[in-house]
């Protein structure tokens, strides 16, 4: 809480001591200053301004207030009035330190990382034990490709002060990327008891809490502070992902206009828009919203799905066509794209080519599959000096084209160019499988689940495990500390029902298509078999249909249906059982 005196008992001390003559300038301005970091603390900036500008206009020594201005400029945004009090580097010997850590964060903000390591040096030499300097060379470090030193640098800082409310807030975000929403969740409300002011932090530990399937427990967060989180733009926007999750799409839309997010172009704003459109059959809209998202982000596949189920269902079977056939057809594609290009082709009254899409949909692809870039192979430039989206780009066009020894070289390559990367590790993961080398793909990508550990990484870690019983232990972990990831609790159900454990398999069946995955066939099949299990012949009849119909040459489909068809059907099963026999390899 911004620290106000209460006037009456500053009024009775002003008239108190004025006789004395003795309230010197230096305590009258330390006493300005004192109320700048009290305002800053409470996340005041524009307070805290006024307050300094008050001490300069009452005689104030300009370098005992250049670091402290560049700080207030640096929380209101403004780069530019911050580099022209800490450019100059004109600090008083008290101020030093502090001056050369908001320089360094004011490189780091406009992307020159080598000045702010400087700066941050300097600021060291002065004060090498600052808990919130080591947070900061944490960030750099972590900018920089340095993810492993990062976290080692934010330990350090809860070594120096385990209260400190930014070392532990980033500390939870390196949980909630390694570990899942539940893990940074945890860290995020420390950070939050030692900041109670902090509004940011607030709206962050609220969508952390939001992602972690706590929505209540969200909005209590928001609203906490006089509800002063929850009228921020991102705070509006929160609760708009929330209300969408709850299925309140008109409340949704509603909250997502106030934070005026989409109309900053904030990319997912933009999608959250796109989805509550689908939802409210707006097809149109969400088409001309999802294309300018994939105009953004071209390798997403998530995006590219959407947008193909958005034209689907507005009448653009040619443009999907058009822009989506080449990419179905690929090794890479998803088989939900493959179906939406099939059923698309139908539509146009092609029955020939539309059979060939909905049948490699229902076959699938390999277990191991690299999203290849969209860029082209000739445009990847190769050198010295290349970054590592280039590096992911060659690495996954090579083992798309099935140069696997290629990209193990460059894969290996760039993991000793970049021993503290993450991301080289899991490019080196990739090689490695596609290599046919599952202990060094295990290791690799071991090494980059420490830093983050997104569900495909997650999914491939379990996929390079020596047994069942291994992996399933990873899924499990994984879904305990993401709930809100659909696709990984249907994995982990696949898993549990191989082990027979039909009750939780089913239960995570369910959770998963609650989760958005009630139209996937496998899932759907599954739920049926799953039914079976359970004893109850009518529910799994009408999930096996459901997911006959969705894709009827699917062959988990049809058997999930020849197991759930009643007595007397069988003249209709001897017609399933003979599709499945063509399916199946000679």
């Amino acid at each position: 809480m911004i620290f106000r005196r209460d006037l009456g008992i500053v009024a009775a001390l002003v008239l108190g001591l004025a006789p004395l003559g003795a309230c010197s300038e230096e305590g009258f301005e330390g006493s300005r200053i004192d109320q700048a970091r009290a305002s800053m603390d409470g996340d005041d900036p524009r307070a805290a301004r006024l307050h300094l500008e008050r001490a300069l206009d009452e005689g104030a020594n300009r370098a005992e207030l250049a670091a402290l201005f560049g700080k207030v400029e640096l929380l209101a945004g403004d780069l530019a009035a911050a580099r022209a009090w800490l450019a100059p580097q004109e600090f008083s010997d008290a101020t030093r330190a502090l001056g050369f850590r908001m320089l360094g964060r004011l490189e780091m903000a406009e992307g020159d990382l080598r000045a702010a390591g400087a700066a941050f040096d300097r600021s060291h030499a002065v004060d090498p034990e600052n808990a919130e300097l080591w947070v900061d060379i944490g960030r750099l470090r972590y900018r920089g490709g340095e993810q492993f030193e990062a976290i080692e640098a934010v330990d350090h800082a809860l070594a120096i002060d385990p209260a400190n409310g930014e070392a532990l807030r980033f500390k939870g975000q390196l949980a909630r990327d390694a570990q899942g929403m539940e893990a940074g969740a945890k860290l995020l409300g420390r950070a939050l008891r030692s900041r109670p002011e902090d509004i940011d932090l607030r709206v962050e530990y609220a969508a952390t809490l939001g992602d972690a399937g706590r929505a209540e427990e969200a909005l209590q967060v928001l609203r906490g502070t006089n509800s002063s989180a929850a009228t921020t733009p991102r705070g509006l926007f929160v609760q708009a992902v929330l209300a969408a999750r709850g299925r309140h799409f008109r409340l949704s839309r509603d909250l997502l206009s106030r934070s005026g997010l989409q109309q900053d172009d904030v990319a997912s704003a933009w999608l959250l828009s796109a989805i509550i459109d689908l939802e409210e059959g707006n097809f149109a809209s969400a088409a001309q919203g999802l294309d300018r998202l994939y105009t953004w982000q071209p390798d997403n596949p998530r995006i590219r799905d959407l947008l193909a189920y958005a034209l689907s269902r507005d009448g653009g079977e040619r443009e999907l066509v058009h822009r989506f056939a080449g990419m179905a057809a690929s090794n890479s594609s998803s088989a939900y794209l493959r179906v939406l290009v099939g059923r698309a082709y139908e539509a146009l009254g092609n029955r020939e080519r539309a059979a060939i899409y909905i049948d490699l949909a229902a076959l699938g692809g390999g277990n191991f599959s690299v999203l290849p870039s969209l860029t082209p192979p000739e445009l990847l430039a190769i050198s010295e000096g290349e970054g590592g989206q280039q590096v992911r780009d060659y690495v996954r066009n090579a083992i798309a084209g099935r140069e696997a020894v290629a990209a193990l070289r460059k894969g290996r390559e760039f993991a000793r160019r970049f021993p503290g990367s993450a991301d080289a590790q899991a490019i080196l993961g990739d090689a490695e499988f596609a290599r046919g080398n599952k202990r060094a793909a295990r290791e690799a990508y071991r090494r980059s689940a420490q830093v983050r550990r997104p569900w495909p990484l997650a999914l491939r870690l379990a996929g390079a495990q020596e047994d069942p019983q291994s992996a399933r232990q990873l899924l499990t972990a994984y879904v305990r500390e993401n709930p809100m990831n659909g696709d990984a609790a249907a994995i982990l159900a696949d898993a549990l029902a191989a082990e027979g454990d039909w009750t939780r398999a089913v239960a995570l069946l369910d959770h998963a298509m609650g989760l958005g995955l009630g139209r996937v066939p496998w899932v759907l099949a599954a739920r049926s078999v799953g039914a079976l299990q359970l004893d109850n012949p009518e529910e799994a009849l009408d999930f096996a249909l459901a997911a006959h119909d969705l894709q009827p040459m699917n062959p988990l489909a049809i058997s999930a249906l020849i197991a759930a068809l009643p007595e007397g059907e069988e003249r209709a099963r001897r017609e399933l059982e003979a599709k499945l026999h063509s399916l199946r390899p000679e």
